[in-house]
């Protein structure tokens, strides 16, 4: 009696909260209808007020959530990289490897397998690379409902590269393929093979739609936008791709052609000493050299050729000097220039160019900042609010921020005594209002710029000449040093102590490496083109996993200083001969 009692209780109950529910469902129904009625509409008013600030206050809690969330996950990430490298240093020769993994936390996708295949996400065109020449193919997206959450990328970590001196190569990589997911059809696999077999992906790498103003987390998507935005580069990319997960995956050469189009001579009378493409418009470039002129190049509409702009003979009349480097404003056409500070001598000048006009306006900036010696770098950084970064021989590390007031720019002293000799390179990253700094005391120097205070300092083995952020990975950062055959060394800001991979070439002219052979990033971030003391032009391609060029283009009778990239397939050149080259890739 006593069970069946309770049994008709709980049918009693559930009854009920069916009516319940019932009666809730018809008032929701209810309230959806506005009435006709000038009561019945103020009721209906309020209550849609009511219900619209509970979904705000619940909108505001699940934000709070999110930060939180994404905060612990950054911190973690970042502490199971530490625990993760340590634990690889300390039984690298205990633990066997396995085919195909790469040991991370998520398990991460090989982006290089023994097939040259690679799975995207989008299924947007790729270049793949048949003998010598690159093809481009293009495969339709499918429908956001065909697709199987199950096969999108997972989240994956930068793994640990670690390269001894000695190594001249790395060891080649053989991986098998790896699907997303073990529920792909065998049609799908089948098709998928016989689309990109026998090919190597040339370009695998994504595209997030925002900035994240803390450390980068470590994720990638794959995709292949960037292959096809050779003519459409824009200056102002602000999204991060994570590409320090391919650094040396693939063993095989990649396959770059070239072709030197056009050799103009620079019409300047001494030796150069800088280029700079100008980032609001690529087809703008300036050059400058020992004899104290700054010329203005254009390309003209095929690309195959610069016609001489404008020419700026001296920025005033108490210039005595040559400009020691000169960079772009990000977004103006402005250029700015750095000098030497001895002799009170005015130290940074800023030339303001109206292409519609012709014209060119001119002017010191009244700091000075720098107390003595030459001032080696300017950099301007990647922030909402563009500043420039100068370093010099008087080891400073000087911010210039720019004044509410027109064309007027204050200068803030970040350190004098962390480096103990020259400063040679400076630059500022995308996230945390990083600083990083290198120098002849062979110190690789991380320094917040808000909090004042230094993040990491890292020796390296030789001395330091220069610093390049990547422009598409905010975490990757190239440092070149003296070093012959190990020039090239590329680190993550999260991990500095650790170098990921070195690039390196042998010279026939010279025993020294010079501080005046400059680099550059291409575009997309995936190369790297380098002068040299020889003729001759390097470019490295940061997947191939051996240190020497990917290719190297002989295109100058004497040395070159710097090739930088136009796009991803020009670039523009200079070299103690005097001349200018024009360069197509493909």
């Amino acid at each position: 009696m006593i069970r069946r009692e309770e049994g008709d209780g709980g049918c009693a109950m559930a009854a009920t909260a069916a009516l319940k529910k019932q009666k809730i469902e018809e008032e929701k129904v209810l309230s959806t209808q506005i009435p006709d009625d000038k009561e019945g509409l103020l009721e209906f008013m309020d209550q849609r007020a009511k219900s619209i600030q509970r979904c705000k206050d619940q909108i505001s809690i699940l934000e709070r959530k999110l930060a939180e969330e994404r905060n612990l996950m950054a911190d973690a990430e970042t502490k199971f990289l530490q625990l993760d490298r340590v634990e690889s240093d300390t039984f690298s020769k205990t633990k066997p490897k396995v085919s195909g993994k790469t040991g991370s936390l998520f398990g991460i996708a090989e982006f290089w397998s023994e097939g040259g295949k690679v799975k995207s996400s989008n299924g947007t065109s790729t270049i793949h690379v048949r003998g010598e020449k690159m093809e481009y193919e293009i495969s339709t997206p499918r429908p956001r409902s065909e697709k199987d959450p199950s096969k999108l990328p997972s989240i994956i970590l930068p793994p640990s590269f670690k390269r001894k001196a000695s190594a001249p190569v790395r060891p080649e990589v053989n991986e098998p393929a790896v699907t997303r997911s073990s529920n792909v059809s065998k049609e799908e696999a089948k098709r998928s093979h016989a689309t990109i077999s026998n090919k190597v992906v040339r370009e695998t790498q994504g595209r997030d739609d925002h900035i994240d103003k803390g450390f980068a987390k470590p994720r990638i998507r794959v995709s292949s936008n960037i292959s096809g935005q050779a003519r459409h580069e824009k200056s102002g990319f602000h999204g991060h791709d994570e590409l320090i997960a391919l650094i040396g995956r693939s063993s095989l050469r990649p396959t770059i052609e070239s072709r030197t189009v056009a050799i103009l001579p620079s019409g300047h009378t001494k030796r150069m000493r800088s280029l700079a493409v100008s980032l609001s418009n690529r087809d703008l470039f300036a050059t400058s050299a020992l004899d104290c002129v700054v010329h203005f190049w254009k390309l003209q509409s095929n690309r195959s050729s610069a016609t001489l702009f404008k020419t700026v003979n001296r920025v005033g009349l108490d210039q005595k000097r040559w400009a020691e480097d000169i960079a772009w404003h990000p977004h103006r056409s402005e250029l700015f220039s750095v000098y030497t500070a001895d002799e009170g001598h005015a130290q940074i000048s800023a030339l303001y160019l109206n292409e519609a006009l012709k014209s060119c306006e001119s002017k010191f900036l009244k700091n000075r900042p720098h107390s003595k010696g030459l001032i080696n770098r300017i950099m301007f950084t990647p922030w909402d609010d563009p500043c420039f970064i100068t370093g010099g021989c008087d080891h400073a590390v000087v911010l210039w921020r720019e004044q509410c007031e027109s064309n007027a720019w204050k200068s803030r002293l970040l350190h004098r005594d962390l480096h103990s000799s020259s400063v040679m390179g400076v630059a500022g990253m995308r996230h945390k209002n990083l600083v990083l700094s290198c120098g002849d005391d062979r110190r690789f120097i991380g320094f917040d710029a808000r909090a004042e205070k230094a993040t990491f300092t890292h020796r390296l083995d030789n001395r330091c000449t220069n610093l390049l952020p990547n422009p598409r990975d905010v975490n990757l950062v190239m440092v070149h040093t003296r070093q012959l055959d190990r020039q090239l060394r590329l680190y993550d800001v999260r991990l500095p102590q650790t170098e990921l991979f070195s690039f390196g070439w042998k010279q026939e002219s010279s025993e020294t490496q010079s501080a005046l052979i400059n680099q550059s990033w291409s575009p997309d971030g995936l190369h790297i083109s380098s002068g040299s003391s020889d003729p001759v032009i390097h470019i490295f391609d940061i997947r191939y996993n051996a240190p020497s060029p990917s290719l190297s283009i002989k295109a100058h009778k004497k040395r070159v200083f710097k090739a930088e990239w136009q796009s991803s397939q020009q670039l523009v050149s200079i070299s103690s001969d005097l001349e200018i080259g024009i360069h197509k890739l493909w």
